[in-house]
């Protein structure tokens, strides 16, 4: 597969396995096509790949697994997708592989990508300051290029012999963008309070129930649950039955319309933090991945907001803290259903400071995009 003939079409395949990584590959792919709209760029992704440009030929939804035992359960499912993205790399040739966050199979994926002549790059380092620090070695033999969004990963990656480009967050350009649109208005004058159980279906199960019962012991707000772009509306049935309305397609709106939240750790965390939502972070696993997790952790912080701060300015309630009595106190000591109380306010100006950690030297995504159509593959 020789790259070298410029006569004949580029092509990107870039491939997302969750939502938060489809929300900056349809980022990354408007900027790609920006800089050359001749690009073909095909993709495993979502809806915002899509309406970016992209051709999508799977969606994240089909391959969204999380945790040990969760995806030793689902082995034969994670074994045919590997055979049908290299037949994929086979069938259309692109010059170059994306991986975007996802690591467990997109590191290996770019292996496979390697050995067929792509040049390779990965967006949104997988966390090895926190665990599996061993993948450095991965990324150092297979990933031309590690594009990394959060400050302190250019020094960690130096350390380890790892040049990296370091970008900045792609929710600051996300927020950038979005500024001139405003939150959305409620003629309810209870103060909301938003709901976000998680984007996989085992997070939902495990979280909805906790959620609800928290709106419940808290009258003096509106609660609003964020429907999951990858996840049905019949799997939130219960809150349905619980009188609790479910919105789609407006997260980041509800993070801006709400007073206080609930957000299952994840990018929502950071999402919540930049928008200026107090919140507390949640999870709740299985017994057999948390245990292993924490013997494999090496950071004393699950949510991005205090892994960046490198201290606890949301609170994290996990497993056993994961419980009805513990949120209502710690949302009660946030907000009183009038006004904002001082750990609250407190968290609003920690946030500050976390927007200014993550700006990068540029725009993000056209950052990355100019890396990936200017790389210059290895000489062989």
């Amino acid at each position: 597969m020789n790259n070298t003939n410029h006569q004949t079409q580029q092509c990107v395949f870039i491939l997302a396995g969750e939502a938060s990584g489809d929300l900056y590959g349809g980022m990354l792919v408007k900027a790609l096509l920006r800089s050359n709209p001749e690009l073909k760029v095909i993709a495993w992704g979502g809806e915002h790949m899509e309406e970016a440009g992209a051709q999508v030929l799977r969606h994240y939804k089909t391959m969204a697994f999380m945790g040990f035992l969760e995806v030793i359960k689902n082995l034969g499912t994670i074994r045919t997708l590997f055979r049908e993205c290299e037949q994929l790399l086979l069938d259309h040739q692109p010059n170059t592989f994306v991986g975007i966050d996802y690591p467990g199979f997109n590191l290996k994926m770019a292996a496979k990508a390697q050995a067929l002549g792509l040049t390779t790059h990965h967006y949104i380092s997988p966390s090895l300051w926190a665990w599996n620090k061993n993948r450095v070695n991965t990324i150092r033999e297979h990933i031309d290029q590690l594009h990394v969004i959060l400050p302190f990963e250019k020094q960690w990656f130096a350390e380890h012999d790892v040049e990296v480009n370091w970008v900045g967050h792609p929710l600051i350009e996300l927020e950038r963008s979005e500024r001139a649109g405003n939150a959305e208005n409620s003629s309810d004058s209870s103060p909301v309070l938003a709901l976000f159980p998680g984007s996989r279906g085992q997070e939902l199960e495990r979280l909805l129930p906790v959620f609800l019962e928290v709106a419940a012991g808290m009258p003096h707000f509106r609660p609003i649950i964020a429907g999951a772009p990858g996840l049905g509306s019949s799997q939130y049935q219960l809150a349905v039955d619980s009188g609790v309305e479910v919105r789609f397609g407006k997260t980041r709106e509800l993070m801006k319309q709400a007073a206080i939240g609930l957000v299952t750790s994840g990018t929502a965390t950071l999402e919540a933090a930049l928008l200026g939502m107090p919140q507390v972070i949640c999870y709740k696993t299985s017994f057999v991945t948390y245990q292993i997790a924490k013997r494999l952790a090496k950071t004393e912080w699950i949510g991005l907001p205090n892994i960046i701060a490198q201290a606890s300015i949301v609170p994290e309630r996990i497993q056993e803290e994961c419980t009805t009595a513990i949120l209502l106190n710690d949302l009660n000591h946030i907000h009183d259903g009038k006004k904002l109380l001082d750990s609250g306010k407190k968290q609003m100006k920690c946030f500050e400071k976390l927007r200014q950690q993550l700006e990068g030297p540029q725009e993000p995504s056209m950052n990355v995009a100019e890396a990936i159509l200017d790389y210059n593959p290895r000489s062989t």
